[in-house]
């Protein structure tokens, strides 16, 4: 009488052990990257806060709102809102002007922030800062009431070997992501040979019974 043998099912209960613990593994890795990119990129929000400060211009009175910053590439969007500074009443036929000096590098810009009819109280500007170092920033307005300008702001563009280290921490995090990846998708393929062998050693002992 031929004799049946029972399934190895302590093969496929390690085989399933193993799968889990592996995809446990990748897991905690995936995990353990996102959270340092969260840290980064937290980190990164937070120096690039938005910047604000309210001067003194004359008779006028100048909110100065960094509404974007790329440092690290030298661009500055900046929202001037002007106002009387005894009634404080909007001024919205102002003329302004935003000056940027490196005095370290002898480089200056200037530019003319616009103001729109659907918001007469905002005047717009973006800059390119073109040297890394210090720069301040200052406000010139000229409108009915007179004229009057102040320091605002205070930018520091980073050289580009700053910019560069920066950047080799998002290349860390994806190189490991990649490396995580590759180790799942090498470990599924030699996990894979080793059951098709484990399968193929069965059946040919079987079929010597």
């Amino acid at each position: 009488m031929a004799t049946i043998k029972p399934k190895n099912k302590t093969g496929n209960t390690k085989n399933k052990t193993g799968n889990l613990g592996k995809f446990r593994n990748f897991g905690l890795l995936v995990l353990s990257v996102f959270l340092l990119l969260t840290a980064t990129l937290s980190s990164v929000s937070a120096q690039e806060e938005k910047l604000e400060v309210t001067v003194t211009a004359g008779p006028h009175l100048a909110r100065v709102v960094a509404v974007n910053t790329n440092l690290a590439a030298g661009f500055i969007s900046l929202a001037v809102y002007v106002t009387d500074a005894n009634t404080g009443e909007v001024v919205s036929d102002a003329q302004v002007l935003v000056v940027a000096k490196n005095e370290k590098e002898e480089y200056e810009a200037l530019v003319a922030a616009l103001n729109s009819p659907a918001k007469p109280e905002q005047y717009d500007v973006t800059m390119n800062l073109g040297s890394t170092g210090e720069w301040i920033v200052a406000v010139d307005i000229t409108s009915p009431l007179g004229r009057g300008g102040a320091d605002a702001l205070t930018f520091d563009v980073p050289s580009l070997n700053r910019y560069t280290s920066g950047s080799l921490v998002f290349f860390g995090i994806f190189a490991a992501m990649m490396l995580g990846v590759a180790y799942l998708f090498w470990s599924t393929k030699r996990d894979n040979r080793r059951r098709r062998e484990a399968a193929q050693t069965e059946s040919q002992a079987e079929s010597q019974v």
